[in-house]
């Protein structure tokens, strides 16, 4: 399978919140899986098992870079912000749809101002840059090497792992005081998130994936359009992987003749809004992003080409809501750099084969910067990586309602923002690509998606004439029906229990006690694909081809998710959440399992508002060796099924389930 990937940059987890500062001994990862346990004085870092195992040293880290770090808070409440998410989306809940701002998240479930103003104070103390957002979740942190090196109490050093090289402390990190803090990123450098996209040529029935026209007939977006439903004054929002062009919507347009929403980007900044005077000394991190170039093999910030991920996902979104908006989010920090011939991150300055990051490594501070304006009502991500490699990373093994990834999204949910997260390319399979693990022939699933406060997006394949009509049945995507290796991502968390999904609790097609994806599908089979445009003049195209996987799904599922706030928006029965934009509905997976729950007695039934997918699997075949045999996944079935979830929405049906209009 042909996936285009990056790097995400690993989080550590605090142990407690001591202070001290005494000498640490050095101890690499050779020699333990773990570093040594530090004095009661200092404040120990935890490392994650998969980061280090194995590891050996090369040697300490040269000159002296700069860096930036992701640092999260010791939050007031934050169990209480992910129960707050699920009763807030829930609508047997008495707070059903009492959405929260920024600001409020901040006061009521994020560090105290107090504790920010120590954690910052602490690191500014040190020479280093401190900026916030008003959420109080995290705060970044910027500078030199060395100035971070005395902060942190430790020196960094350079590892190898798995034929590839990280950069991990060389002693115990810790703090010279106590501080609220309880994880910090970028640390330690290790692939964690891919791009859920499958960039394979069409197979001779569609030379350029489904057109717009295509995609809008066979869900019936085309009867919510006649409806007069079109996500008009609707705010979709993109967690860009890469740069776009902002000539390839609008060229996208009028190549195929339709409708296009306007997009526009959003860059990643660290303002201090919520703290004015935090933000000192100067930034040496986040910038605005360089100008798109044309394809090129050269090296930022001169050589910046598109991004097929961030293309699909603004392309598909622009032209199943053509009324609606869609805001693009993309981060730049040259502090750190990708090297394009491993693929591992290091600090900075960048040279030869090193780029400064860009899109998907920075997906935390795009969705900081999200939760901050607070301006999307729908959001989209395509992108995802192995639930066990995230583990310790994003969110806490032993704790799940407890990491940057748990707070982030359910600050969203408690905004009244519905995430739509791709499940992944692997089929059962998500270790497949995996970051330092031992085991990659494993059964995972994908994290963002397995989140309580996220709606996962499996693939189906789709079989269409050129006018849209289904020419057979939609059936579960998997290497044994589509094109390729790999299939609609699906299983079970080993994390998340059902607690934190109660809306799948006690419903057919469940299977154990924790969290099942997808939660519904849409089209991803790259057999088919969707048509894509880049490089729209000046930039030497267009160029056309087809994409598919779940990086499809994901935006097309927020097009119709759009649709159905603007149906509630324009109803008065609808519109009563309370905040500035009543029209939102919170995280959208309970409101669509109890469509499903309770399909037989609402008008439309379940029947009518979903295709119920009963063909076609997600087992998938080892990456090494590719001759062996394939390893057993999940089969579509009646009812629900970890490969298409309770099925395939279609646009007009689902709007007068929701909304009644």
């Amino acid at each position: 399978m042909k996936v285009r990937t990056l790097v995400i940059l690993a989080a550590f987890a605090l142990a407690s919140c001591g202070g001290g500062g005494s000498k640490v001994t050095p101890a690499l990862p050779s020699q333990s899986t773990t570093l040594p346990p530090s004095s009661p004085q200092q404040t120990s870092f935890t490392y994650g098992v998969e980061a280090v195992r194995g590891a050996q040293y090369v040697g300490p880290l040269q000159n002296d870079v700069t860096m930036g770090l992701d640092v999260a808070l010791a939050e007031q409440n934050a169990p209480g912000l992910v129960a707050y998410a699920a009763q807030v989306s829930n609508p047997k809940s008495p707070l059903y749809r009492r959405f929260l701002t920024p600001r409020q998240i901040g006061t009521l479930y994020g560090a105290s101002d107090a504790s920010l103003q120590s954690a910052a104070k602490y690191f500014e103390s040190y020479h280093l840059h401190v900026g916030t957002w008003p959420q109080h979740l995290s705060i970044f942190v910027s500078g030199a090497q060395s100035d971070l090196a005395k902060a942190f109490g430790t020196s960094f050093g350079i590892y190898t792992a798995g034929g590839k090289q990280f950069v991990a402390p060389m002693g115990t990190p810790h703090f010279a005081e106590p501080i609220p803090v309880t994880g910090v990123t970028h640390l330690v450098t290790a692939q964690r998130t891919f791009r859920d996209l499958v960039p394979i040529g069409g197979n001779g029935v569609t030379m350029a994936g489904y057109l717009p026209q295509q995609i809008r007939n066979a869900f019936d977006f085309t009867g919510a359009y006649k409806a007069g439903y079109n996500g008009s004054g609707i705010t979709i929002g993109i967690v860009g992987t890469g740069p776009i062009s902002a000539n390839d919507v609008p060229a996208y347009g009028a190549m195929f003749d339709t409708s296009v929403a306007t997009v526009v980007q959003r860059d990643v900044t660290d303002a201090g809004v919520s703290a004015p005077g935090i933000e000192n000394p100067p930034d040496a991190g986040f910038q605005t992003p360089p100008p798109v170039t044309t394809a090129c093999n050269g090296y930022l910030p001169d050589c910046n080409p598109e991004d097929g991920e961030a293309q699909i996902d603004t392309e598909s979104a622009a032209s199943l809501a053509p009324g609606s908006t869609v805001e693009f989010y993309l981060g730049y920090d040259p502090a750190y750099c990708l090297d394009t011939r491993t693929g591992v991150v290091t600090p900075g300055p960048c040279g030869t084969n090193l780029q400064p990051l860009l899109g998907i490594t920075l997906a935390d501070d795009e969705i900081q910067q999200v939760i901050a304006d607070n301006s999307v009502d729908v959001l989209s991500l395509s992108y995802g990586g192995p639930e066990q490699a995230n583990a310790g990373y994003e969110f806490d093994a032993s704790n799940p309602t407890s990491g940057l990834g748990p707070q982030e999204f359910a600050a969203l949910a408690a905004e009244g923002i519905a995430v739509f997260a791709s499940s992944g390319d692997s089929g059962a399979e998500g270790c497949q690509r995996p970051a330092f693990a031992a085991d990659i022939d494993q059964p995972c699933v994908s994290y963002p998606a397995t989140d309580p406060s996220v709606t996962s997006v499996g693939g189906v394949t789709v079989p269409l004439d050129r006018f849209g009509n289904l020419t057979n049945q939609i059936i579960g995507w998997g290497i044994t029906t589509g094109q390729g290796q790999g299939g609609s991502g699906g299983g079970i968390s080993q994390y998340f229990p059902l607690s934190l999904t109660p809306w799948q609790q006690g419903l057919p097609g469940m299977t154990g006690s924790d969290r099942n994806l997808p939660d519904v599908s849409m089209l991803g089979d790259p057999a088919t694909g969707m048509a894509m445009l880049e490089y729209a003049a000046p930039l030497g195209g267009p160029v056309v081809g087809d994409i598919g996987g779940t990086s499809v799904a994901a935006p097309e599922m927020a097009a119709m998710w759009a649709l159905v706030l603007q149906a509630c928006k324009a109803s008065a029965s609808c519109a009563t959440a309370q905040g500035a934009k009543p029209y939102r509905l919170g995280n959208a997976a309970p409101l669509l399992y109890s469509l499903y729950a309770n399909g037989s007695t609402i008008e439309p039934t379940y029947a009518q508002t979903f295709y119920d997918v009963v063909y076609g699997d997600n087992s998938q075949r080892p990456v090494q060796p590719t001759s062996a045999p394939l390893d057993p996944g999940y089969n579509a079935a009646q009812d629900y099924d970890q490969v298409t979830g309770i099925g395939v929405p279609f646009a007009r049906a689902l709007i007068k389930a929701v909304t009644h209009q």
